[in-house]
Parts: structure tokens; sequence; C-alpha cells
């Protein structure tokens, strides 16, 4: 592995995995909710609108060295959506970080107390990968 893949990146391998299980459980809240507001169609395409933002901390599990993103993807995460964010990454991850900027997103549905501090981490994360992307320590 390429050492500069984690040069300023501010999180052990168990202290990411923590972070990836934290947006787990936000992820699950927010689907819970959203099936007592929504239909069960409704409730998912809510689903697998919020699983993206776990793709980019799949490819830092991934590509940092961490492990098989196997050990920290959600069982009702289809790969083919991973996949396809990897196509654009720089993009879409981009956009991610703009719209995460603008608003937390665990909050659209009511507010979680806390939140605030997984979204400071993950633009962290987010921006790390970028960066590395953008500069090409990381290739996809």
């Amino acid at each position: 592995m390429n050492k500069d893949i984690l040069n300023g990146f501010p999180y052990t391998k168990e202290e990411f995995g923590n972070i990836c299980a934290t947006v787990d459980m936000l992820i699950l809240n927010i689907f819970k909710v959203a099936s007592d507001k929504y239909s069960s169609t409704q409730a998912i395409q809510i689903l697998k609108g919020y699983q993206s933002l776990k793709y980019p901390l799949l490819t830092v599990w991934e590509y940092y060295g961490f492990g098989s993103v196997d050990e920290i993807t959600m069982p009702y995460s289809p790969p083919i959506y991973y996949q396809a964010f990897k196509v654009d990454t720089v993009d879409t991850l981009t956009q991610i970080i703009k719209g995460v900027e603008s608003e937390n997103p665990f909050n659209f549905y009511g507010e979680i107390n806390g939140s605030e501090k997984i979204v400071e981490k993950l633009l962290i994360i987010y921006k790390h990968l970028l960066f590395n992307l953008k500069t090409g320590i990381i290739k996809l």
C-alpha cells in the first residue's frame, strides 16, 4: 500500500469502523422513520439515497487498506450501487460533500441529537478521499 494514502488521515481502523457503524445506525433510524411515514417503495428509495453516504466510506475502507468492503457493507446494500459510485467518484463525491456541507442529511426527517459530530467526521473523511483521488494517490 502507498503510505501517502493515510497521510493526514485522522482515524485508526477501529475508529473508522466505529464511524461506519454509526452511519449505518443513523441510516437505519431514518429508514424506520421513513417506513412509518411513507409506502415501502418510497421508504426503500429513501434508504438507497442515504446509502450513498456510505459509498465513500466503503472506498476508504477498501483502498486505505483497512479490509474488505464485505466487512462493513450493510446486508441490504447491493454491490452494484457501490460499483456505480466508483465510475464517476470525483464528481459524485464532490456533490455529496456540497450537500452534506449545506445541510445535515441525518436531520432531514427529524433532528437526531449528536448527528452533527458524525457529519463533521464524514466531511473530514470525504475530503481526505477526494484529495487522494484528485492527486492520483488513489486510482479506482
